[in-house]
């Protein structure tokens, strides 16, 4: 296994759940961890409680957002050398009765997001030769459910990147 110690992660969607978990096992092998929600409260206060975290607000729906991410985690941390994927929503509804914007902003969190932030740390990481991008997905990347088009063709985009990245 890698030895962690030093390295630096940026986790999304880190305030609770998967993300949180991550978060905080990542903090507990001395990464330095960078915590990006919505969530402002939330986040503060467990970037508060892990060691080596900070924590750094983002709409990952907004594309100036997410290069603001990067270029603050990297200039108050270093090089990114993980990044993790995992902010998501959901919305459960019949195709025709979808709201477009609901769909739009679901893909773009969920696929545009992590499209932007690989493309922005990947040279870094290319620099270095070291880092790791970890994306986030779900059974649905493999299979649909009814009534959640947009997160299942969300999930199947995001393995649809990972397997580009990895080549």
């Amino acid at each position: 296994m890698t030895d962690l110690q030093g390295k630096v992660a940026l986790v999304t969607g880190a305030a609770s759940g998967i993300g949180l978990a991550i978060a905080r096992d990542f903090a507990r092998q001395g990464v330095r961890v960078t915590i990006s929600d919505i969530d402002i409260e939330r986040g503060r206060a467990v970037a508060g409680e892990l060691q080596g975290a900070r924590f750094q607000a983002a709409d990952l729906g907004n594309a100036d957002d997410i290069q603001r991410l990067v270029a603050d985690t990297t200039s108050a941390e270093g090089q990114v050398d993980i990044l993790v994927n995992n902010a998501g929503i959901q919305y459960v509804a019949p195709i025709t009765e979808f709201p477009e914007a609901k769909w739009r902003q679901i893909i773009e969190l969920m696929l545009t997001a992590p499209f932007l932030l690989t493309k922005a740390v990947l040279p870094g990481m290319y620099a270095h030769k070291w880092g790791r991008v970890i994306n986030i997905a779900s059974v649905h990347a493999l299979r649909a459910s009814a009534f959640k088009s947009a997160y299942v063709a969300a999930k199947h985009g995001l393995l649809g990147l990972t397997r580009v990245t990895a080549l």
